[in-house]
């Protein structure tokens, strides 16, 4: 019993001991809202900006206090950033299964009826079923990223913890 808690104990000392490596972190925020969403180097951003009108996607591979780097090739100003675009995940995969759903019911339903030897092959409530399956995907379909939009309220910024980091390696 002794050496079980030494060994917590000693585990939860070493592991409370260590410095943490922080790094500068992009929060995409409402104002006045509890709605945080936070960005770190080799998460995935689409980002719309404005004069040009150019939208740009990849991986973040650098984070600096004004200018973040996309795929090692493009950089960007957060004050020129109009727009955030991220996936719903639900439904960016959902709809292409609603698409599938209603052609597997409607031949399913098909073949169902002629082995049964019913007339009409094709009854009403195939293109009713089949026709709210397609509707569904459409509609998931058009919903599948959500837009944050600089004028709605959501601003970019950089949350860099080096400063603690180093604030507190000069005291020890």
């Amino acid at each position: 019993m002794r050496i079980k808690l030494f060994f917590i104990w000693s585990v939860l000392l070493i592991i409370f001991s260590q410095s943490v490596d922080a790094q500068k972190v992009i929060l995409l925020r409402k104002a006045g809202k509890n709605k945080n969403i936070f960005y770190k180097l080799g998460d995935k951003i689409t980002i719309r900006t404005g004069d040009p009108e150019f939208t740009a996607q990849g991986v973040i591979t650098h984070i600096d206090d004004s200018v973040c780097t996309i795929n090692h090739d493009y950089s960007f100003n957060y004050s020129k950033v109009n727009e955030v675009i991220r996936p719903r995940n639900f439904l960016l995969h959902s709809w292409r299964t609603l698409y599938l759903a209603s052609g597997v019911y409607a031949i399913g339903s098909v073949f169902n009826r002629a082995i049964n030897s019913d007339d009409p092959i094709i009854d009403n409530t195939i293109p009713i079923v089949s026709g709210s399956f397609i509707v569904l995907g459409t509609t998931a379909y058009l919903f599948r990223y959500r837009h944050f939009e600089h004028g709605k309220g959501w601003t970019l910024k950089v949350l860099d913890f080096d400063i603690y980091k180093e604030k507190y390696e000069h005291e020890e």
